[in-house]
């Protein structure tokens, strides 16, 4: 078994209810301290406290061995005459030894000096954690969506047509657009997911303030369809501070990352290596199961971060811009402050 003491600790610390079930308590659980420093130097690696009572907790990714039970027993000890002399709260003391595996004779002499012996699968402790984790953290399950529009840029019409007319329904955007109603679905559902546009009420549209701004950022002298340095940097921004904010911004930092990775090995990146390595990045595995798919998906995503200047292509390789450096740089840091506090492990 090769997993860390440490990781499985930091599990029982983080969700007090996977400890529960370990230790084999009815009681809610709150955590007291962890790796508590004992006189002798020795350090208990989870206190939690219940009912009034002290749960002490030391934790094992191995085989019982006599010495660990009696090494519970010591701490034990040591706190109780913590207690005694008023340098640790009041409480009477439960003294448990988690470890994958006890004999019956380890089990005897846990009854004998008061360990409470509990046996548990280190394994089932991770994947408890990754269940949870996904609960509460969205970005888990999140792949980016087959939206089958190519560009960014074919949303142009209908975001100018939006911001002279401020809120229009279906039917109006695709008079003012010249589109199909079911083009404009489709369409609409991209803006949606890039948070640009979003619903208002009787079934209109209307621009968000991110949506604003980017029309606002539009070069009117260049053509309905040319997204300008202004408009894909108030994009950059966006998808930089919120990532994990809709499947679409997922599919574009993933691509980047995915190029900005790739490069380690060789540079420009072809396409044949970025191809398979963002399916596998963004989860869409069963998905994308064939090469048209494989080829669409990456199509999309790589059109969308080229549009917006994050990389660049020729021919079948894909380079770093510098603005794609700058995004991988930042997005990094904001997508860390997102994962930490998603986890929510204080170290």
């Amino acid at each position: 078994m090769i997993v860390r003491e440490s990781q499985v600790e930091d599990v029982l610390a983080t969700y007090p209810d996977i400890a529960k079930e370990i230790l084999g308590i009815k009681e809610e659980l709150t955590l007291l301290a962890r790796q508590k420093i004992l006189p002798s130097g020795e350090k208990i690696d989870l206190l939690f406290v219940a009912d009034s009572r002290i749960k002490l907790v030391e934790l094992k990714v191995e085989k019982c061995k006599p010495e660990f039970i009696h090494q519970v027993k010591s701490y034990t000890d040591e706190l109780i005459n913590l207690q005694i002399s008023n340098k640790f709260i009041a409480g009477n003391v439960d003294a448990f030894l988690v470890s994958p595996e006890f004999s019956a004779e380890q089990d005897k002499l846990c009854k004998e000096l008061g360990v409470i012996p509990c046996e548990y699968q280190p394994q089932k402790v991770l994947d408890d954690f990754f269940a949870r984790l996904k609960q509460f953290a969205n970005f888990i399950a999140l792949k980016p969506a087959d939206h089958g529009l190519w560009q960014i840029h074919l949303l142009n019409r209908l975001l100018y047509a939006l911001s002279e007319k401020k809120t229009l329904i279906k039917k109006e955007l695709a008079e003012e657009t010249g589109l199909s109603v079911s083009t404009i679905g489709s369409y609409l559902r991209l803006a949606i997911d890039l948070h640009v546009i979003e619903a208002a009420e009787d079934k209109k549209y209307r621009l968000t303030d991110l949506g604003k701004k980017y029309a606002w950022s539009r070069d009117v002298k260049a053509p309905v369809e040319f997204i300008s340095d202004e408009q894909s940097r108030v994009l950059q921004d966006f998808i930089i501070k919120d990532p994990f904010v809709s499947r679409t911004v997922f599919g574009i930092f993933t691509m980047v990352e995915s190029v900005f990775t790739l490069s380690k090995n060789t540079y420009p990146v072809p396409l044949d290596m970025v191809m398979n390595y963002f399916r596998e990045s963004s989860g869409k595995h069963f998905e994308w199961s064939t090469e048209k798919t494989i080829l669409d998906g990456n199509k999309m995503y790589t059109n969308y971060a080229i549009e917006l200047g994050l990389i660049g292509r020729i021919g079948d390789k894909f380079y770093i811009t510098p603005d794609g450096v700058r995004f991988i740089l930042l997005l990094q840091l904001h997508k860390t402050i997102k994962v930490i506090d998603a986890l929510g492990i204080s170290r």
